[in-house]
């Protein structure tokens, strides 16, 4: 059926979120069929009718590009907050387990473990601070702020960047400190257990979100712009 070429087409031609695809491409369908009951109750046949209501639509190549921006800005917008999120915890995580690991210690940190730990503290808080800003901007923002693939694209790069920084702050700070050749039974415990899988876990997540974020603000497929009426 035409319709049914025409979503399967466009289909192929994005890429986003699977459950905001989804959405999106029925969406599309029953516009369409509407369309096409609209132009048989004309008195058009329906093959005629739903060839019609295509035709109105427009041709993937045309449309694509407009739904592939609004996916890529919804995947940005999932990203930024993951990243926000995910260092917001980090950093609630790293200042318990700091303070429950130095009681007792006589341990001074040196000037320049001060400065590194300072530096991974206030780029943590700047990271929330941006991510937050950038999800509004992908959301209710883009309304009054010209947002589009290239931002898609560049949250990203940020949240790779962001969990590449993070990591190797974090290896360092441990590496530097007591913690690293101390081991007690704490380092055992449930909270120190849950604690470990989310800070491997966590990064996993960022720069998996964050391809996703490159395949989707990447331009759509040109091969698939071909109209499918002409293919049906």
């Amino acid at each position: 059926m035409v319709i049914d070429a025409y979503v399967t087409s466009l289909g192929a031609a994005l890429r986003g979120p699977r459950a905001a695809k989804r959405e999106l491409l029925t969406e599309v369908r029953d516009s369409l069929h509407d369309a096409a009951a609209h132009h048989e109750s004309a008195g058009l046949p329906a093959p005629a009718a739903a060839r019609l209501a295509v035709d109105e639509f427009g041709t993937v190549r045309e449309l694509a590009a407009d739904y592939q921006r609004e996916l890529a800005l919804l995947q940005a917008r999932r990203t930024a907050l993951l990243v926000a999120g995910a260092v917001a915890a980090q950093q609630v995580i790293s200042e318990v387990a700091w303070r429950s690991a130095a009681t007792g210690w006589s341990w001074q940190p040196s000037w320049g473990y001060m400065v590194l730990a300072r530096t991974v503290d206030y780029a943590g808080y700047s990271v929330v601070l941006l991510g937050l800003l950038a999800a509004v901007a992908c959301g209710a923002g883009s309304r009054f702020v010209s947002v589009g693939g290239g931002f898609a694209r560049a949250t990203g790069m940020a949240a790779i960047g962001v969990c590449a920084f993070f990591v190797l702050g974090g290896a360092a700070l441990s590496a530097l400190s007591p913690t690293w050749h101390a081991t007690t039974s704490a380092s055992l415990s449930p909270p120190a257990l849950a604690a470990a899988v989310i800070t491997t876990a966590t990064p996993v997540w960022m720069v998996y979100s964050g391809l996703r974020c490159l395949r989707a603000a990447a331009p759509t497929r040109s091969a698939l712009g071909r109209h499918p009426v002409q293919e049906a």
